[in-house]
């Protein structure tokens, strides 16, 4: 659509009352969409199909009728802060969403369409109850009446607008999995099974239901199956109402048209669906029951999509014939900010739009949307369900499973394991493979004992700094839908990184251990291989903290270099324990290398003689082990002190990461009080 002219714009705006369609009150518009106008028949579910739970004869919750109102809805975020002298002072707010209000039946499709920025994202993820913590978010979200409450993540469910999956596991995998993570131990597997089958019938899914997810390295199923896929994810908990944001991003317009229609069938069979598109093709426009469109965090229109055409001819602009009318709105509520005159006409023109939309809702009624009360009652006993649909162990067992597939399945990281142990193993053997019975050979000996400590410890932390950035997204999704609890997830996570680190550790052990020559006795290069494994267990435990606490893989990989070194420096081979500082000292207990390398030189030179000093003054002079041992300070140290000093060091760490991913999961916004007496 051209540019419209200021003066037209002016012209429109001095003759609002007159010529413009009528549009019906908020009263009468409930009853247009549910059925009068559109052509539909209202969805209507007998509520005496409802037990006295919400459940069906398998125990599965059933979709209730959600009726979605929101109030005066308003979110601003600051702008930051400027330092004046010793005072900071606010740079102002800027208003993302300004006093949005309408009401959403059950059974329909809203389209949520405006440029970029217009703050359609922020709109939904305001209903959703999924805006990140910052800004101020005021006003009234009802669900069947009711403010919403803890209830409302049990009927709802969030589509988000990247595509988080496994991508070793295949689309049936992963619908198994969250079908039996997401839906209570009541329901049989029997039923379970056929509800992902249902729903990979359902988003049309068969054809790609044994094909691995895929990534950018792995070939799996395309871009629109995978966005299915996130959504079949969300439809196994049989979601009442469903938020999906910019759920054809990045596809093409086959793909968009085929993800549509399935929110589409989903709105048809009684569910509530409010998804954001930024510029849909026609047949996809036509999908659509309702249309909220918005230009500045202000809403232009909201009513039956079939409607909007006649709705804006009626404010003076009129879509040509055989157009688009989703490219016409979107050229209409955009904001040019190509030149001042576009950019002062183009305003003007969303001021008159945004003034002829409040003046029709001051015209129709301010009551609220009539809510029939067995769906209130309905969303009450929503409450009453446990906030998780699974015990601990279940949960544990689940994610133990998925974990291992996932692992065993991701070849190149075991391949990449493999080829840097073999090849770091044979140089360090072929480095120190002759080393001779002298003070120097002792130097060389604790040096390849050091390097050994060195080795275990930096391959295991730099294998596990991915381990939960790279799932950041999916735990954060599945941590917002209640699905399980942190501790199962931490401990699957480690465990299945458990098997990789022992064999990593055994089989450098073998090539560097006979190579170098050390000591000689069988028990003692069993406790070679012992402490290597535990040194590389708690140096993963450590490299889980540090991932746990990063929210990047790049900030991981910067941090943990530098916490390395640091306890590197206190490992007890640069300096001893004794020469350390007493304010810092207690560093060397909380470093793994110190442990490790304690319990490597009291395996290597305990009891052992047959080191010359080779000096020209006394050339009978030898040195035995235990000098060896009491030169670095370890003299006074139990064989045991470094299994227990490593095994505290791998509980202590993953103590540490626990709590850091327990405590620092996603924030979302609270919406501020408003007037109401009862929570949904």
């Amino acid at each position: 659509m051209g540019t419209v002219a200021l003066q037209e714009v002016k012209v429109q705006g001095a003759g609002a009352g007159n010529g413009r369609a009528k549009l019906p009150t908020e009263a009468a518009f409930l009853r247009q969409v549910d059925g009068a106008q559109t052509g539909k028949q209202p969805y209507a579910e007998p509520m005496e199909a409802l037990d006295s739970t919400g459940e069906d004869a398998n125990g599965a919750a059933r979709p209730l009728r959600i009726t979605l109102e929101w109030r005066d809805l308003r979110y601003t975020v600051p702008l930051g802060v400027r330092r004046i002298c010793c005072m900071r002072r606010s740079n102002g707010e800027r208003v993302i969403l300004e006093g949005l209000s309408a009401v959403m039946p059950p059974g329909r499709l809203l389209a949520v369409m405006g440029p970029t920025g217009c703050g359609k994202s922020s709109f939904v993820n305001a209903l959703a109850g999924r805006l990140p913590a910052g800004g101020t978010l005021e006003g009234q979200v009802l669900v069947n009446g009711l403010q919403r409450g803890k209830g409302f993540r049990a009927v709802s469910a969030y589509v988000m607008q990247d595509d988080v999956l496994f991508h070793n596991l295949t689309v049936r995998e992963t619908l198994h999995f969250a079908a039996r993570m997401r839906l209570p131990s009541t329901v049989p597997p029997a039923a379970k099974a056929a509800r992902v089958d249902a729903i990979i019938a359902q988003l049309g899914l068969a054809g790609a239901a044994n094909t691995q997810i895929g990534n950018a390295f792995v070939r799996g199923v395309s871009g629109g199956e995978r966005k299915r896929v996130n959504i079949a994810v969300e439809l196994l908990a049989n979601p009442s109402l469903i938020f999906a944001d910019e759920a054809t991003s990045g596809l093409d317009a086959f793909q968009a048209q085929s993800v549509m229609e399935s929110l589409s069938q989903l709105a048809k069979s009684g569910r509530s669906v409010l998804a954001t598109i930024h510029q849909p093709r026609s047949s996809v426009f036509q999908l659509f029951d309702l249309l909220m469109v918005l230009s500045e965090g202000q809403m232009l229109y909201y009513g039956p999509a079939a409607e909007a055409v006649a709705w804006f001819a009626s404010c003076g602009f009129h879509c040509p014939e055989h157009y688009n009318p989703a490219d016409f709105f979107a050229d209409l509520v955009a904001r040019d900010r190509r030149t001042p005159d576009a950019d002062a006409t183009s305003q003007q023109r969303i001021k008159l739009l945004v003034a002829r939309f409040k003046e029709h809702h001051a015209e129709g009624s301010t009551e609220e949307g009539a809510v029939p009360q067995a769906d209130e009652l309905a969303m009450q006993r929503v409450n009453e369900r446990p906030p998780f649909p699974n015990r601990w162990p279940v949960e544990f067992g689940l994610l133990l499973k998925r974990a291992w597939k996932q692992q065993s399945r991701d070849r190149l990281p075991q391949i990449i394991t493999l080829m840097q142990t073999l090849v770091l193993g044979f140089v360090l053997a072929a480095l120190f493979s002759d080393v001779p019975k002298t003070a120097q050979g002792v130097q060389d000996e604790l040096g390849v004992l050091f390097m050994c400590c060195m080795f275990s410890a930096m391959a295991s932390l730099f294998a596990s700094l991915n381990t939960f950035p790279a799932e950041a997204g999916i735990v954060n999704r599945e941590r917002a839908g209640k699905s399980y609890h942190v501790l199962p997830y931490y401990l699957a996570r480690f465990i299945c990184d458990m098997p990789l680190r022992v064999g990593q550790g055994l089989l450098f052990g073998v090539i560097v251990y006979f190579i170098v020559g050390l000591n000689p006795a069988a028990a003692a290069f069993f406790q070679f291989v012992e402490l290597t494994i535990l040194e590389g267990l708690a140096s993963q435990a450590l490299g889980v903290a540090v991932s746990a606490a990063a929210k990047t893989e790049k900030i991981a990989f910067a941090v943990a270099p530098g916490v390395t070194v640091v306890l590197m420096l206190f490992g007890g081979f640069f300096v001893s324990t004794d020469s350390i500082p007493a304010s810092i000292r207690w560093i060397t207990y909380i470093s793994h290398l110190y442990y490790a390398f304690q319990g490597l030189v009291i395996n290597n030179f305990a009891g052992r003689t047959g080191w010359t000093c080779a000096s020209p003054q006394d050339p009978t002079c030898t040195i035995t082990g235990d000098q060896i041992i009491d030169k670095l300070g370890f003299g006074d140290k139990p064989r045991w002190e470094a299994y227990v000093g490593l095994s505290c060091l791998i509980l202590g760490y993953n103590m540490v990461g626990y709590a850091v991913l327990r405590f620092s999961k996603q924030k979302f916004l609270p919406l501020s009080p408003a007037a109401g007496k009862k929570r949904a």
